[in-house]
């Protein structure tokens, strides 16, 4: 295991509650994206020092928290708890701001022929995507929090239309939260898509980083964690094919393609493998670890019977 709750060596971003009354909500224990259960445990603790046991799919390689939030918890969490634990109460202003420094109009410069209308799928504020709408696309947004939806709209963005589709769907920092995210973005696809339309999921991707860095992102509101190549196989799988990608969280993907099976599967091959050599790099023996084990080493327990 990498990260271990009584552990008391890591930093942590912070330490707070991050889900208040937790004992009084239902959790259940899921398959991964691929439908595999077979999985070893990579963390027993989140960013904030919270119980939040993490692990590895030893089919594909991405990571998940297990046991997670029922529908009913999830509900309860994002209406209650989300807003004021994670965004601390932003603004819409604030939000939107934050949102708009980070624009994925540039990561769209070289298709922006290939669509007019825009679906921004949980987008908050709408900032991510407003700089669109600057530039002559229509934009609407689906969100589920009305204070940020009510701001995005006085900037010109529409409330989402479900009788329409869209040119492109925006995904963006969702899936890493959905209870089930090949069920829910199958929905997206048959109810948000046009024929041959596009596709933006942007998510983390833990395989860019040192496995002893993953602990920064481990946080209850995010079920998984995905490495680059288990999502292109969970998005091939839903007959999504990969049109562009950048270097930090961001792939742009064209739906409407034929699944192709040894496709899937090598991805998630690549994907397992991937996985479990970052984390076999940093469990390996050191000579900082062995000094840590011998100036932390507690006599076993009296009661402790020898073997």
């Amino acid at each position: 295991m990498l990260f271990d709750f009584n552990n008391n060596q890591y930093k942590y971003r912070e330490e707070f509650d991050e889900f208040p009354e937790i004992e009084n909500h239902d959790f259940r224990f899921t398959k991964c994206t691929c439908g595999e259960t077979d999985s070893y445990v990579v963390s027993t603790v989140s960013r904030h020092r919270n119980f939040f046991p993490i692990v590895a799919c030893s089919h594909c390689g991405t990571l998940r928290a297990n046991p997670y939030f029922t529908e009913e918890t999830a509900t309860h969490y994002y209406g209650n708890v989300y807003g004021k634990v994670k965004r601390e109460d932003r603004s819409p202003e604030q939000l939107f701001s934050a949102q708009r420094k980070t624009s994925l109009a540039p990561f769209f410069a070289d298709v922006m022929e290939e669509f007019d209308t825009v679906l921004d799928f949980g987008g908050g504020a709408g900032g991510r995507t407003s700089e669109l709408a600057d530039l002559g696309k229509g934009v609407w947004l689906h969100e589920v929090e009305s204070d940020y939806s009510q701001y995005a709209y006085s900037q010109g963005i529409q409330p989402y239309d479900k009788t329409r589709k869209y040119d492109l769907v925006v995904v963006s920092h969702v899936i890493e939260h959905m209870i089930d995210p090949a069920a829910q973005m199958a929905e997206i696809i048959r109810d948000c898509c046009v024929e041959n339309g596009l596709l933006l999921v942007a998510t983390p991707i833990i395989d860019r980083q040192r496995a002893r860095q993953w602990l920064q992102h481990f946080h209850i509101a995010h079920k998984y964690y995905f490495t680059h190549d288990a999502l292109i196989g969970l998005m091939a799988n839903l007959g999504c094919e990969l049109i562009k990608q950048n270097s930090v969280d961001a792939y742009l993907f064209r739906v409407g393609a034929q699944p192709e099976p040894d496709f899937v599967a090598s991805c998630y091959e690549k994907g397992a493998r991937k996985t479990k050599s970052l984390v076999e790099a940093d469990l390996k023996p050191s000579f900082k670890g062995l000094w840590r084990y011998l100036t932390q080493w507690r006599p076993q327990s009296h009661s402790q019977k020898s073997p």
